[in-house]
């Protein structure tokens, strides 16, 4: 039985592993402890702030034997600040840890026992490589305190650009009485270097370089906030595109069309599946001044889109491309695929706790996980970009999810 603890008493215990989140664990008793900022070996003092029938959860009252990769965080509000998790580690131990972490989610909710992992590809800018960021109202921009409710005033961000640090100051500057209540200032850069506010820009288009190629899409569409780890990701999608010998290719949840456009000249043709229409809009004018003929655009959600395309297409020469959001594919959209035996599937997902649930879908389905590769596209913080390659077994090996 696990003993009982209550809030507000104080422990020593051994970290012994970091969860996906960035919380350190350590155990009372049997019962699991979560301690953020703390690191696998550590010793602490630590104070229980939340107890429920399954775990705890403690704030650090001391590092009684601190990791030898311990290191001092370059940001102030480290701690107090929502946005960072491990800033008190080495940058080769965050890599260590979210490798360890991509395995043990395939395990845990995937229900594989071994995956093809990858070692976790590295971020040349471990600080300063954001080209986007997004402060709160009201009064001076903030960020969210780790409380989830409290703001965090900030005079410059160590995980964002410089330039985007230049342009928030001058935005104070020029706007003493800050953000109105409910109000949020966007700041994004372009492949210029140009750095936009939507509320300044509206309807503005910009540009982002990506394999030497230009690309343009509203200021307002989803672009990758670290273009260095994005540009690794690219290649990797077009080498694994190209690589499994398909004729097509399925990008659903396209966006601007960029994987898409990038892995044309060796296909013979592109359904790009999207439901923004102005993302699409972008797409098309892409394709043209790449001079693209082989993309056709669907402006269509993915669940009703995916369908018609797939009635067009030969499946056992396709590939499909999935990019959805965090909350990942729905189960129809994987079913899909299945049913109608799409060659392959290359999954790309900012959260892989839930590819590691569809990844269980789709080997159930009659899929094959044949890599998993991990991008440190967020460093300092909890969040992991993740491919995921599955090619069709025999129809024998499916079973029922």
């Amino acid at each position: 039985m696990q003993n009982a603890i209550q809030v507000g008493e104080q422990h020593t215990i051994t970290i012994d592993d970091v969860a996906f989140g960035g919380d350190g664990v350590g155990r009372i008793g049997g019962r699991a402890v979560f301690v953020p900022f703390t690191m696998e070996g550590e010793n602490a003092l630590v104070e229980i702030v939340q107890v429920s029938a399954r775990f705890a959860r403690a704030r650090v009252v001391h590092i009684i034997s601190p990791s030898s990769l311990r290191i001092a965080p370059e940001c102030p509000w480290y701690g107090v600040c929502a946005g960072c998790q491990y800033q008190h580690m080495a940058y080769d131990e965050q890599l260590r840890a979210k490798e360890k972490q991509v395995r043990a989610l395939f395990q845990r909710i995937g229900g594989m026992a071994d995956i093809p992992l990858e070692s976790m590809v590295p971020s040349p800018r471990p600080y300063g490589y954001r080209t986007k960021i997004t402060l709160h109202g009201p009064g001076q921009p903030a960020y969210i305190g780790r409380d989830h409710t409290s703001r965090v005033e900030i005079d410059t961000c160590p995980i964002a650009r410089d330039e985007l640090n230049q342009a928030l100051r001058r935005w104070k500057e020029a706007h003493p009485v800050g953000l109105a209540d409910q109000e949020d200032l966007h700041l994004r850069m372009d492949a210029e270097g140009q750095v936009w506010t939507p509320q300044e820009a509206e309807g503005q288009w910009v540009s982002q370089q990506v394999l030497g190629r230009t690309f343009f899409m509203p200021l307002s569409s989803f672009f990758q906030v670290n273009p260095e780890v994005a540009e690794r990701m690219a290649s990797a999608v077009r080498q694994m595109v190209w690589e499994s010998g398909c004729a097509g290719l399925i990008d659903a949840y396209c966006g601007v069309g960029v994987f898409g456009l990038l892995c044309a000249e060796r296909l013979k043709i592109i359904y790009g599946v999207e439901s923004d229409a102005r993302a699409v809009q972008a797409g098309k004018r892409n394709a043209r001044a790449l001079a693209v003929r082989n993309i056709r655009f669907v402006t269509d959600r993915v669940e009703k889109g995916l369908g018609r395309v797939l009635s067009r297409v030969s499946t056992d020469d396709t590939l499909c491309l999935l990019d959805p959001p965090r909350s990942g594919c729905p189960p129809e959209v994987l079913d899909g695929l299945s049913s109608k035996r799409v060659k392959h599937i290359l999954y790309i997902s900012c959260a892989p706790d839930r590819l590691a649930r569809d990844a269980k879908r789709l080997v159930a389905g009659g899929y094959e996980l044949v890599r998993v590769a991990p991008f440190d596209m967020f460093p300092q913080t909890a969040h992991i970009e993740t491919l995921g390659l599955f090619s069709l077994r025999d129809r024998s090996a499916i079973r029922t999810a």
